[in-house]
């Protein structure tokens, strides 16, 4: 059942209006504009009917209200004067759905509500529907990592914190919330294109020679075969393909350079190669934290952006780089080798 909140300092026009939708509809009145505010602070509404002039608060700053904290809520402005001042700030500032003039007629009132309710499960339907679809993307995201780490077990948690940083990296560099917890996750499939990449060669404790690093070097490209066109996947694609790139140009596939780079693949470098460094794999012990940023501030310039490499040590200052390492596989503590420079 559909709440609806009436609010107008005239009591007979709110008993007027609880009549008309008393069947069918749960009904809460307002005498007052800050009688309103404090309903629509407290109690979930569907739908707001709000007169304009008002003695203490007046109905465009009860709907902006309605806007900043039940945006959902369809917001409709009563109003009997020709006050388009009001009705101009009211469109701009509360977004409402639409305007009624006083007098006005019952049915025609009926029927805005009416529709007015009709566009607001249709918006409910197709939000759930694109959490359905976007639920599936991040299942379809999970299993294919779930792959990659089968393929290449000696990864444990590798995606799961490559995640992470990379979407603190992009947070400190200024990305937009939702993009850089996007990044976060397409920087999970980075390294799905070992998929393709023989268990002989991948798993292979020793160096690999010229013909088998030919082929480890093209898990990039495969990457973004497997990613396929889905746009969904877009942001996935250019870390896939991208995040063997070096900053002066010496990386791979495509030997790209500087801003020529992607900017999710740059980030998503980073983080990859600092979670090699402090982890521990069976050809190295984890390198401490201090000693894999010395590593990595020491490529500034060369395989690392140097903007994205100032990020990380702002990270490290905050205390963000040690709460994910803690959480995800506690901190590195002994110190050991890696092949430089770090093209796997």
């Amino acid at each position: 059942m559909y709440t609806l909140l009436f609010v107008d300092d005239e009591q007979d026009i709110l008993d007027s209006m609880q009549r008309s939708f008393r069947r069918g509809y749960k009904t809460l009145t307002a005498n007052c504009g800050s009688a309103a505010l404090d309903i629509i602070s407290s109690t979930p509404v569907d739908l707001i009917i709000s007169d304009q002039r008002m003695p203490d608060i007046g109905g465009d700053a009860v709907l902006k209200h309605a806007l900043q904290h039940q945006p959902e809520a369809i917001r409709i402005l009563l109003t009997g004067y020709a006050d388009m001042e009001s009705l101009v700030r009211c469109v701009n500032d509360a977004k409402i759905y639409q305007y009624i003039s006083k007098p006005w007629e019952p049915e025609d009132l009926r029927l805005t509500v009416v529709r007015a309710l009709e566009s607001l499960e249709l918006n409910r339907q197709l939000e759930q529907a694109n959490q359905t679809l976007k639920h599936s993307y991040l299942n379809a995201v999970t299993m294919l990592s779930m792959a990659c780490e089968g393929k290449d077990e000696d990864t444990g948690f590798h995606v799961q914190r490559v995640q992470h940083y990379t979407e603190a990296l992009a947070l400190e560099l200024g990305v937009a919330a939702d993009e850089a917890e996007h990044m976060g996750l397409m920087s999970i499939l980075h390294d799905v294109g070992k998929l393709y990449v023989p268990d002989a060669i991948l798993k292979k404790p020793a160096k690999l020679d010229a013909e088998e690093w030919a082929i480890m070097q093209q898990h990039a490209q495969y990457g973004v075969k497997i990613l396929g066109d889905n746009p969904f996947y877009e942001m996935a694609r250019l870390i896939a393909g991208a995040h063997h790139e070096n900053y002066d140009g010496s990386g791979y596939p495509n030997r790209l350079a500087g801003a020529d780079i992607p900017l999710p693949a740059r980030i998503a470098k980073l983080a990859d190669v600092f979670d090699a460094l402090t982890s521990e794999r069976p050809y190295k012990a984890a390198w401490p934290m201090e000693k894999a940023l010395e590593c990595i501030n020491g490529q500034a310039g060369t395989h690392f952006d140097p903007q994205v490499v100032a990020a990380m040590n702002t990270l490290v200052e905050k205390g963000v780089v040690q709460s994910i390492m803690q959480r995800l596989h506690g901190t590195p503590h002994a110190e050991g080798e890696i092949n430089l420079p770090f093209l796997v």
